[in-house]
């Protein structure tokens, strides 16, 4: 990390990976989308294939006058986005809506996962409204039900809305009842003469974007905290690494040749090891962290074990040859991937100890290792190490 320029480009990328990350993450955890407070104006909910029930705050519930839906040529027919809604003079919005990741506490319950939003598109009127016979044909309806999955079901909707106007507000009657089949779900739309906010196309315009604004900043709020961290974290990594060396000058290494790889999943905070002394081969799983390299971490799960055969012994020797007669540098990287492949390589024996890490980037003795590494595995524990697709995209960062 001593190059500046260097420093700079990574930090760029992490900014951009993380932007990524945070704007999910700011979804998954911030509760900003709900327009009322209104604790009565829930989605009842039934556990699947059960007759117990709980409630659901609905997280957009509004009225919005004046308003329409886009051209049905230009909508995709989805989820009803804010550019989705048009002003329309002869047209009203009712909106109820459960969207899963803005319900506060949502993370880990799975009683709250798969949204449900219900958009009516209704025509102007002066008093009173009333809709009976709703179905999933009514004209105007547009309704996403995640629940149970999204993948193709027997879906049911019946009930009836009833709006008023009354001294400017908007009040609504409802009983609407969702309905799946193969799973067997049912959620309830259920109000008694609530009041709903009553917004203009211009005032749900603007609330929206007030949304957007909000989760924009705290988005980049998140990211510089986390590249901060991660930048942080790779600095402190590095006095770890030269701690290592250090050490293994005082107290030099003696025995017969081994390696190991660790195959490094930053995202996902975990690594796979591979561990080859000269008469066993062992597979663990274990965190990413700044002692990734420490063979026996406590904290690791055995995959696989196995003693070597006199043939895999044989490509160990031919293994050490190579590594032994090859000028590995320390590092080969191609910076325009973040995180994708990651491997770390240690050598060690009475004549040599090589460190070596690669990120993304083809080189022809680390390909030679991983064939003989992978030549004793099992198939489902080999190391991907595609010479055609890493050539191609280094190619392409050198553009």
């Amino acid at each position: 990390m001593g190059n500046p320029t260097l420093k700079t480009k990574m930090t760029r990328k992490f900014k951009y990976l993380f932007s990524l990350l945070a704007l999910t993450l700011l979804i998954c955890c911030k509760s900003v989308g709900q327009i009322s407070k209104d604790t009565t104006a829930c989605l009842i909910r039934f556990a699947e294939g059960k007759t117990v029930s709980y409630k659901i705050p609905m997280t957009k519930y509004c009225f919005v006058k004046e308003a329409g839906i886009k051209n049905k040529r230009d909508w995709s027919g989805g989820w009803v986005m804010k550019w989705d809604v048009v002003k329309n003079n002869n047209s009203n919005l009712l909106f109820l809506e459960m969207n899963s990741t803005d319900v506060v506490g949502w993370l880990g319950n799975g009683n709250v996962s798969g949204s449900v939003q219900l958009v009516l598109e209704l025509p102007a009127f002066t008093d009173t409204f009333n809709l009976k016979g709703l179905s999933y044909t009514t004209k105007g309806l547009s309704i996403i039900n995640n629940y149970g999955g999204i993948d193709a079901k027997k879906e049911y909707l019946n009930g009836e809305i009833k709006l008023t106007k009354n001294s400017g507000k908007v009040f609504i009657s409802s009983f609407i009842n969702l309905l799946t089949e193969r799973p067997n779900t049912k959620q309830q739309f259920i109000l008694n003469n609530n009041a709903i906010p009553s917004l203009t196309f211009d005032q749900y315009q603007e609330l929206e974007n007030k949304v957007d604004s909000t989760r924009e900043a705290e988005t980049d709020l998140m990211v510089n905290a986390l590249t901060e961290t991660i930048v942080s974290r790779d600095s402190i990594w590095e006095i770890e690494k030269k701690r290592i060396k250090d050490s293994l000058k005082l107290h030099p290494y003696t025995g017969k040749f081994r390696f190991w790889i660790s195959d490094i999943d930053k995202a996902g905070y975990s690594r796979n090891t591979y561990c080859i002394t000269d008469d066993s081969l062992l597979i663990k799983e274990g965190p990413y962290d700044f002692i990734y390299l420490a063979k026996n971490y406590s904290k690791d799960s055995v995959y696989f074990r196995k003693p070597l055969n006199q043939t895999e012994k044989e490509l160990l020797s031919k293994i050490e040859k190579r590594i032994e007669l090859d000028s590995l540098k320390e590092s080969y990287h191609n910076f325009c991937i973040i995180d994708g492949l990651i491997l770390s390589f240690s050598f060690e024996s009475a004549k040599f100890s090589k460190d070596v890490t690669v990120s993304n980037y083809y080189n022809e003795t680390i390909a030679f290792v991983i064939d003989l590494v992978n030549k004793m595995s099992p198939k489902k524990y080999q190391l991907w190490y595609d010479k055609k697709v890493l050539l191609k995209q280094q190619s392409d960062c050198n553009r």
